[in-house]
Parts: C-alpha cells; structure tokens; sequence
C-alpha cells in the first residue's frame, strides 16, 4: 500500500521538490504484527529531521493514523515514511511551498535477513569512499546516490556487503546500516559526526551496551582497525543484528557479544 497526504495513489507531483533535489527525509520501519517495531524512535527520528531542515511534519496524531491504516494485517513487512518539502517555486531556494508531502509505503520484508541473521553474512571494505558534509551527517536525508554508487560496487563482487569508509579513510558504516567490532572487551563503532546515518537499531545496540556497563567506545577508526576485530557485525531496524561471519579472507565464528545484545533487545521488547 501506498499512501500520498493520506490517499492511496502512487502518484507524486512531477513538482515535488523530493523528487527534484533530495529536498526531504525518511526513515524505514519493521513491522511484526501490525505493530511497528521501536515506534518512537523513529518518531523522533522524523522529527529531530523536521526541526533540523525546517520542513514541517504532519501531527502526530495524523501520522500514526495513516501508519496503522497502512499496516493493518501485514504480519510482517517494510514501512517506510518519506517527508518531502512540497511543490513550489524554482530553483533550490525554498520559496513558496504550501504544504509538505508525506508518503507511508508497506512493502515485504527482505526475507534473506533471516538467513544472514543466523548463519551470518560476509563483508569486504568498499573502494568507494563517502564524502565529509557535518551538517547533514546522522540524518537520513533523501540524498541517497552515494548509497546507490555503493551497491553498484557490491554487486559486482562476491560477498553480503560492504563496510565503507569516508575520504580519510575513517570507517563509518555498511552500504545500507551501521557497523560495529568487538576488540578484547571492548565494543567500537563510528561517531557518524562527518557523514553516516545514525540508525534506530544503533541507538538500541549503544543503550544496551551502557546497560550493561560495556566497555564501548564511539569515534573515528580507520578502515584497517577491522583486521584486528574479535568480531563483527552490522545493523539496521530491518535486519536487526547481523554477525560477519567473513571479513575480507578471515572467518569469524565467535559471535558471543552478538547473542548477548540479542537476548537483551528481546527481553526488552517482551518486557514492553
């Protein structure tokens, strides 16, 4: 199902500055249940993103609304919500938008997660490299062709997906989540403060790992920090927690921290 300012059509106008020039945001969703899983994260996702761009969201009680005609009876599936700017005017300058356009999608839920969240999946580093831009960085922005050059090149190779660093060869993320190592005891992943996405699952990997007063720490690695990794493994709310199980030419089978943090999050989410 597609929804367009709370109709189902699958029509945009030609005009809508989303389609024009990214100008907008979005954020995608699991869905068990006809329940949307970590609803309010991706709530404030959504509106941490309107504030930043000055793009108005709808209310939230219109939101919800319109998400749950879209879901019901899905047991499981892909929701993604898409908040442009509208139609108006010419050119970059936000000058005469009326009215912002929202857009809820129900689409089925990659199955081969499934398989890659129990037997694992294999990694190689990306040759492509991101760009540094601070001011957009974390923010899932509908600037997305680096992320399509990125899959470009994963498809011309043989392995799951790619851990990509940015220009100065700082690791920052997989070609559609978030990556993380484990050193020793010590849990690693990028700071996301010059590009990258800050992911929902991140968010909930990160608030477990200070439950549990896991030694983590949040910044700037270079690439080659990965050959040293104990373990490894990547994450997006679709997904959920992935292990690599291959890093490069190196086979990983301890995937200890990852059932941990598993376990944790299910607890979790019985307990709620």
């Amino acid at each position: 199902m597609m929804l367009i300012n709370g109709e189902e059509k699958q029509v945009v106008a030609s005009g809508d500055r989303g389609l024009a020039y990214g100008d907008g945001f979005f954020t995608t969703a699991k869905v068990v249940a006809g329940k949307v899983e970590f609803w309010r994260d991706h709530l404030e996702r959504l509106m941490l993103a309107s504030k930043r761009f000055n793009i108005e969201l709808p209310s939230e009680s219109t939101l919800s609304s319109e998400v749950q005609l879209a879901i019901q009876g899905v047991e499981i599936g892909c929701l993604k919500i898409t908040i442009t700017r509208g139609c108006g005017g010419r050119g970059y300058a936000p000058i005469g938008c009326q009215q912002t356009t929202r857009m809820i999608q129900v689409a089925p839920w990659p199955s081969h997660y499934l398989n890659w969240q129990l037997q694992g999946a294999s990694l190689l580093p990306a040759s492509f490299t991101l760009g540094l831009q601070p001011a957009l960085a974390g923010y899932k922005t509908l600037n997305r062709l680096e992320q399509v050059l990125i899959k470009q090149e994963l498809a011309e190779l043989d392995c799951d997906d790619l851990a990509v660093a940015d220009i100065n060869g700082n690791l920052v993320e997989v070609s559609a989540g978030n990556l993380f190592w484990r050193q020793g005891n010590t849990l690693y992943t990028p700071c996301l403060s010059q590009a990258g996405v800050k992911g929902v699952m991140r968010k909930q990997v990160l608030k477990v790992a200070e439950r549990l007063e896991l030694p983590h720490k949040v910044g700037l690695f270079p690439a080659r920090d990965l050959d040293d990794a104990d373990e490894i493994f990547m994450t997006n709310t679709l997904m959920g927690i992935v292990p690599i199980k291959q890093y490069k030419q190196s086979c990983l089978s301890d995937f200890s921290l990852v059932e941990k943090i598993k376990k944790e999050l299910c607890d979790d989410q019985m307990v709620s």
